[in-house]
This record gives structure tokens, sequence and C-alpha cells, in this order.
């Protein structure tokens, strides 16, 4: 410690240069934070997924149509505790921009797959099953247009009906409501109506689900179940692939961005102009600071001291300019609550930012270490 004041000297020899660089390390530490930090909420949301839900596809394409004749022979598999078909499309309220996700299932075993929405009121489930055109609503719809149990709404699709009309109306016979920003849980913002009422209307797709949700007794055996259903339908004209909700998840999000590629190649690029920027300034320090370090040399400083005292410059810089830009990193990625599910920075990344920063300093900063404590007294003083 009686060295820190020397090493925080050395550090703000040129202010202005000191400012800037750690400006760059604010920004680059700013971004790994907000990355790495998203990219692990991320996974860590999909890992506490339930794993004893199954999504049903075909094998062909997600949103490939199957059977629904196929429902009988999946619900009769050993394991499987419930077993519904699934059809989704979208319709529009008053407005073009007030759109609805409308979900037709079996009602009863979709709200035992999907238990941890809470259904209001008591037996609006049984309602539902007796209402052909009933709908139980999502909190959000309530909430944003009043409805109320009891009031008949009407959506424009593009899903047709056979009589050629667009306009599907449902009355309301119960509201939903979930955790807020669940991952894999149908939106508060959708309706749940009855399957066998838009199979026998729509005009195109009958005896069509765009998949089958089902769930297992036990998640231990959610591999089992799923492997068994493929079995199930091997070699048939409607073979299907089987993931646990996790799975399933991480794979439509592949499919759209490979955020660990991106994660990885906007980090490496980014620390490897910091490491090339740090390596410059701590060169063009010592150059400036040559005949000082042959004063220190001069007053006793072994070479082991000199090489110690310039690391711990890159280091004090490195680690200074990595905790602010952390801490910033952390702020944003707070605000970012809604996208990744995560209202702080996980521990792990905070501790691989700090570790990458003592990293980048020990890299950068070795060179002109070695070169400083090799100086000889006599050349040093003589380009002063």
């Amino acid at each position: 410690m009686k060295y820190l004041s020397l090493v925080w000297a050395g550090m703000w020899r040129r202010r202005g240069r000191t400012v800037l660089m750690l400006v760059q390390l604010v920004s680059a530490f700013a971004l790994f934070g907000v990355l790495q930090g998203a990219d692990s909420g991320i996974k860590q949301v999909l890992a506490s997924l339930h794993g004893n839900r199954l999504y049903i596809t075909s094998r062909v394409a997600v949103g490939d149509p199957l059977p629904v004749g196929l429902l009988t022979r999946i619900r009769s598999l050993p394991g499987v505790r419930a077993v519904t078909p699934r059809a989704v499309f979208v319709g529009t309220y008053r407005r073009p921009d007030q759109r609805v996700p409308v979900i037709a299932a079996d009602v009863e075993p979709f709200f035992r797959i999907y238990d941890e929405l809470s259904v209001a009121p008591r037996g609006a489930v049984q309602a539902l099953k007796s209402a052909r055109a009933g709908a139980i609503v999502g909190q959000g719809l309530i909430t944003r247009y009043g409805w109320k149990i009891g009031d008949r709404f009407t959506l424009q699709s593009p899903l047709a009906k056979r009589d050629g009309s667009r306009d599907w109306e449902f009355d309301v016979v119960g509201v939903y409501g979930g955790p807020e920003n669940s991952r894999g849980t149908p939106p508060s913002t959708a309706v749940v109506v009855n399957f066998d009422y838009v199979n026998e209307a729509r005009a195109t797709g009958a005896d069509r689900a765009d998949m089958f949700l089902a769930s297992v007794r036990d998640a231990k055996e959610a591999g089992v179940v799923s492997l068994a259903i493929d079995n199930a339908f091997a070699n048939s004209d409607h073979e299907t692939r089987t993931q646990s909700e996790s799975d399933f998840l991480t794979t439509q999000m592949q499919k759209t961005v490979d955020l660990d590629f991106i994660v990885r190649a906007v980090v490496a690029a980014v620390f490897f102009a910091l490491l090339l920027a740090t390596g410059l300034l701590m060169m063009q320090s010592l150059r400036e600071r040559t005949p000082e370090l042959a004063v220190l040399k001069t007053l006793g400083f072994s070479d082991r001291r000199l090489f110690a005292l310039i690391l711990a410059e890159s280091i004090t810089l490195c680690v200074l300019g990595a905790a602010i830009g952390l801490a910033v990193g952390a702020a944003l990625l707070s605000q970012a609550r809604p996208l990744v599910g995560v209202t702080r920075m996980p521990a792990i990344v905070a501790a691989a930012g700090m570790g990458c920063a003592v990293l980048i300093a020990f890299i950068a900063g070795a060179a002109p270490a070695v070169h400083g404590s090799r100086l000889q007294v006599a050349d040093a003083l003589a380009v002063r």
C-alpha cells in the first residue's frame, strides 16, 4: 500500500489520456456486462422452466399441422398426465393495432398442463366446456379493454370461417392470470377458447393442430415419455418431435438468433481492441517516463520492484474501468428485466468481468513492465 501513491501518480501523469482510456474500459465492460448478463439471465430462465411440460410438433417443421387423431394414442402412453391439441390464430379487436392471440385447446387438460395459471371464478373451466363459443380471457385484456364476465366480443381474423365470415365472436366466462414475465406461459393478453369450436368453424385446417401440449407425472420421466411418443409415430406419415419446454424454447430462439455466438464474437472483438489500446498506452507512458524510472532505480528500486510498480499501474487502471463498466452494465441490465427475466447481474458475470480485466492488464502491462525493469540508469538519464 505504501507504493499506491506512486502507482496513482503514474496513472494520472497524463490526465486526458487516462480519462479517454477509462472511457474505453467503461464502455467495453458495460457492453460485456449487458451481453453476458442477458445471455446468462436467459439461460437461467430457460433452465428454470417446467421440466414436466412437453411440446409435440411435426418432425418436418414446427407449425406443420398434425392430425387430431394422434391425440388418443398420445393420451394412452404411460406417464402422460394430460394432453391437448393446440391451434393458435391472431385476431384484431377494434383497430388493427389491437391484436389478440387466440389459443384453441381442450380447456381442462390445458389448464392442468399450465398449472401455474389461476382461473377465476371457480367453475370457469367447466363453464367454458359447456359454452361452445366461450372464452377464458387473460387478465391483461381485462385491464386493457374493461371486459367482464358475461361480455361478448368480436375479433376479426385472417382465419376464415365456413360461412365465409372472418368475425369470431366469444363470450367471456372466466379470467386467467399467472406469474409476470414467465417464459413458456401463455401471455396475459391472450384468449383461451374451445378447440372443438374453432376446429368445426374454420374453413381450412379442420382436424389439424399446430402442436400438442402434454405434461408428465414426473419431470424425471420426461425424456422417456418424449422418446415413447416419437417412437409411437416413427415411420408414419406424421412423425413427431417431442421436446421439453426448455429445449423447445431454446430451439426457437436459436432459429431467430444464435445469442451465444453473437456475445462471444462481440466480446472477443471489443476485448482485442481494448488489449491493443491498453498496451499502446502503457508503452507510450513508459517512454515518456524513462528518466523518472531511472531516478527510481537510482534511489534503490530493484528491477523486481519496478516491474511490479509498472504492472500495478496497468492493473489499477483496468480494474477501475472494469468496476465502473460492470456497475453501468448492471444498471442497464435491470432495465431489461421484461426481456431477459433477471433483476440483477449474475455474480458469475461480474467475477468473469473482473477476471478479464486482470488478464488484459497483465498481458498489456507485461511487456512495458519488463522493458522498464531492465532500464540501464546511465542510458535512461542520457535521454533526459
